[in-house]
């Protein structure tokens, strides 16, 4: 699970070229031009989704490099820290030989209470940094949060706990029945649930209770959203003066739509629930996989991250190849009830 999450903050680095590209300057070594080919094409890059992502989100690229020189509309600790450094050449060059030490111990279990802050500041920071130049970038703000609540587990056990098994000099020891490693697996879960719930009571209480009844004139957001996404790369898929599905929403099936977003709204609400047991977790953490994938398909609002994050801390796959397949030969066997994670990947 750990190597899974390092993959996944690896992706969300703004590292640059090379690594940026990476997948693309190996796969031409290899099959010159198929992935571009196959990425390129929506048809073709959204082969296997559902349920998983887009390939294009699965490969290993990082984030590009910022470019920022300047933070005009400061956001968050952007008000007190200069951030644009972050953008400068050297830093850049150097990002690599801090982001890539740091991945590895984390994915080993070594010297957390160091990684981990580490790797906190550098989401955070290029993230603030995107989000103070007059616009605001969600795709990563529950990313960042799990590896807040990461941090703070590993620091408060070094501190009042074993700091030894912190820093992974010694092997990880039930401690009122969960080792550190599950502590920071269930507070990365309680984030994940705490950024949907939030999203799913905010709705009708900012709207005094009428998203409901006016949650179908979110169809006048998917123009807003398909001219933002045409205007940002000027991709001609996204040159759709009347996108069918605001004519549907708004025009069509008004009532349906209410419906179909009402549940939408009560799944976010209810996805505490995934912390009850792993039937839970699996069934919420597919359900909210499926619930991208429609507000991607309807809206073209994407969250590929929280996607990712949905399959590694609430689906996870490898504690059910396990329990379906390995668990006969472990000689104390878990029940699949408990809400404890299984043993890091």
């Amino acid at each position: 699970m750990r190597i899974l999450f390092a993959y996944v903050v690896y992706q969300s680095m703004p590292l640059g070229d090379p690594f940026s590209s990476g997948a693309m300057i190996l796969s031409n070594k290899i099959a010159p031009g198929k992935l571009q080919e196959i990425v390129s094409d929506t048809k073709s890059d959204n082969l296997l989704r559902p349920p998983l992502l887009p390939i294009s989100q699965m490969i290993p690229n990082s984030e590009a490099a910022l470019t920022y020189q300047d933070q005009n509309k400061p956001n968050g600790i952007a008000n007190v820290v200069n951030l644009t450094f972050f953008s400068k050449e050297k830093f850049i060059e150097i990002l690599p030989w801090i982001v890539f030490p740091c991945l590895l111990l984390y994915a080993a279990g070594i010297g957390l209470p160091v990684v981990l802050p580490i790797l906190l500041f550098l989401s955070i920071g290029s993230r603030t940094l995107y989000n103070s130049q007059g616009y605001i970038h969600h795709g990563y703000q529950m990313l960042s949060l799990i590896l807040v609540a990461q941090t703070v587990v590993v620091l408060w056990h070094a501190i009042r706990g074993d700091w030894r098994e912190a820093f992974g000099l010694r092997k990880a020891e039930p401690r009122h029945g969960r080792t550190v490693w599950d502590w920071m697996i269930r507070y990365s879960q309680w984030m994940i649930v705490i950024c949907y719930v939030i999203a799913g009571v905010i709705k009708p209480i900012r709207s005094d209770g009428e998203w409901f009844k006016n949650s179908h004139y979110i169809g006048i957001q998917v123009v807003k959203t398909h001219r933002q996404n045409y205007y940002s790369d000027l991709d001609p898929k996204w040159d759709i003066p009347e996108p069918q599905v605001a004519k549907f929403m708004l025009k069509d099936h008004p009532n349906l739509v209410r419906i179909f977003l009402s549940c939408g709204v009560m799944l976010e609400i209810f996805a505490f629930l995934a912390l009850y047991n792993r039937f839970l977790s699996l069934a919420i953490g597919f359900s909210l996989v499926l619930f991208h994938y429609f507000n991607d398909l309807m809206m073209g609002l994407y969250f590929y991250g929280n996607e990712k994050l949905d399959w590694i801390f609430l689906i996870n796959i490898p504690f059910w190849i396990w329990w379906l397949f390995l668990r006969r030969r472990v000689k104390q066997e878990q029940e699949v009830g408990e809400i404890e994670p299984a043993a890091a990947v």
